[in-house]
């Protein structure tokens, strides 16, 4: 079987995803506590040896936020047109900028396990879909650690609280889901193509700044605005500054779209994956 009759009949295979999806949570399921030990130990010694250890997950992205907030607001003066607040910028950025690290971080890991983890998929029976699982988990670890900094942030600079804070992790979590699905399928081809792990890094990039995640979309031209429904980030990005920032809930599109993204995008990685599944474990 060869990969490309392979990636065709994975992508055709859309009526089998509602049974597809069952087997894949059912086997997340049972080695749910292999991969929430593992991601945890990879948050906790991937600065091993390091002063600080798992609070440079932290301070990396905090200090970027910094650098990003100078430049916006001290030498392009950009200002947000529904807060006045001094404080208003820097938390614009890390409610865009944080979750937007642990995607790209899900998704950069998440399609680089295959070839991190040869020796145990030559060895052991374990399902491959699990170590991209583990990189997802590590990823959204994160991601609600920054959270927890944020908030105790936002009440320190008297920014108020209020209930819809407690929608984000299912948001956040939609967000993981939908990069778990996108690293899942990358996983598979980056096995026989292994330059697309060179240029994903550079799409990434291309792909934040074509999302309003450290700029306003204020600032963009009202046509490119339109243009934003086909990012399929843009939804994810727009909910969690509305929650957070703006204490309004996103329109029902937008549900409809994360939904959509979250669910369909893992879906479709599995189907790529079971068809390849016998190649892989060859070429690897």
């Amino acid at each position: 079987m060869s990969f490309y009759p392979a990636l065709k009949d994975g992508l055709s295979c859309g009526r089998t995803g509602k049974v597809e999806e069952k087997r894949m949570i059912r086997v997340l399921y049972h080695y749910r506590r292999y991969i929430l030990q593992n991601a945890w130990n990879d948050l906790r010694y991937r600065y091993a040896g390091s002063g600080m250890g798992v609070i440079w997950n932290v301070i990396s992205p905090l200090a970027q936020i910094l650098v990003y907030t100078i430049v916006f607001t001290k030498v392009m003066s950009i200002k947000l047109p529904d807060i006045s607040s001094e404080f208003a910028f820097p938390l614009y950025l890390c409610s865009g900028f944080l979750p937007w690290i642990a995607f790209s971080e899900c998704v950069l890991r998440g399609s680089n396990a295959f070839l991190e983890n040869a020796n145990y998929l030559r060895k052991m029976p374990i399902p491959e879909q699990v170590f991209v699982a583990q990189a997802a988990m590590s990823a959204t670890i994160s991601l609600f650690i920054s959270w927890v900094l944020l908030f105790g942030l936002a009440i320190t600079m008297r920014y108020p609280p209020t209930w819809l804070w407690l929608m984000l992790p299912l948001v956040g979590i939609l967000f993981q889901g939908f990069a778990f699905g996108l690293g899942l399928l990358l996983s598979s081809i980056i096995v026989f193509f292994r330059d697309i792990g060179q240029l994903l890094v550079i799409f990434l990039q291309i792909w934040m700044w074509m999302t309003p995640i450290v700029y306003p979309d204020s600032i963009l031209p009202e046509r490119f605005v339109m243009y934003m429904r086909f990012n399929p980030a843009y939804p994810f990005i727009h909910t969690m500054r509305d929650l957070f920032l703006f204490g309004r809930l996103p329109e029902v599109w937008m549900w409809w779209m994360m939904c959509t993204w979250a669910f369909t995008m893992p879906i479709l990685g599995y189907l790529v994956l079971r068809k390849l599944r016998l190649e892989i474990r060859d070429v690897l």
